[in-house]
């Protein structure tokens, strides 16, 4: 009988945080909503409300969204942001991402390209979702980025960009918030 109490204890503790885990993973999400898109963002991440006087100004592009996780690790938290970009001309989500990333990797310092995949989002655009580790500049530390683009209404694009710390190798539900990115 003692025999099997170790055995009943390893089970329970199985039982009952597979329980916990299945019930963290379906609160993981909240949802995010705005006048142009709509998508699940992590629920423990904070919405940076005052986005155009914290943020640097990012190039010819408008911040749309920016969200931060409240967990620092080694001085970094892990974040979104989506950046709005006005077309001048007809282009696809997955040429617009594909030339992004052709500049990352010609701008960020020690890029080195991770994986790629199509993707689909909520709102059935195709796109590429490409995964790779680089650095801001030489001060900062190496990170590990998610990136993809989508269109909506022909012309406006919205970047996508997650950066997480580099030990973080399963980027499965970051890639589920990502797609779940809807126009309206």
């Amino acid at each position: 009988m003692l025999k099997k109490i170790p055995l009943l204890i390893i089970m329970m503790f199985w039982i009952v945080s597979c329980g916990w885990a299945e019930q963290w993973i379906e609160s993981w999400f909240s949802d995010f909503e705005n006048e142009s898109f709509k998508m699940k963002i992590p629920s423990v991440w904070e919405v940076i409300e005052d986005k155009d006087t914290i943020l640097p100004k990012a190039r010819a592009w408008e911040i749309e969204l920016a969200v931060t996780s409240t967990n620092f690790n080694t001085g970094f938290a892990n974040n979104m942001l989506i950046l709005s970009d006005d077309l001048d001309s007809l282009t696809t989500a997955k040429d617009y991402s594909m030339l992004n990333n052709v500049w990352a990797s010609s701008d960020y310092i020690d890029y080195k390209k991770l994986a790629t995949k199509n993707v689909v989002f909520a709102d059935w655009t195709e796109s590429v979702l490409y995964e790779f580790e680089a650095k801001y500049n030489k001060d900062t530390p190496l990170l590990k980025f998610i990136q993809t683009a989508n269109i909506c209404n022909t012309n406006k694009a919205y970047f996508i960009t997650v950066a997480l710390n580099t030990n973080i190798e399963d980027i499965t539900r970051y890639e589920d918030f990502i797609t779940s990115f809807e126009c309206k």
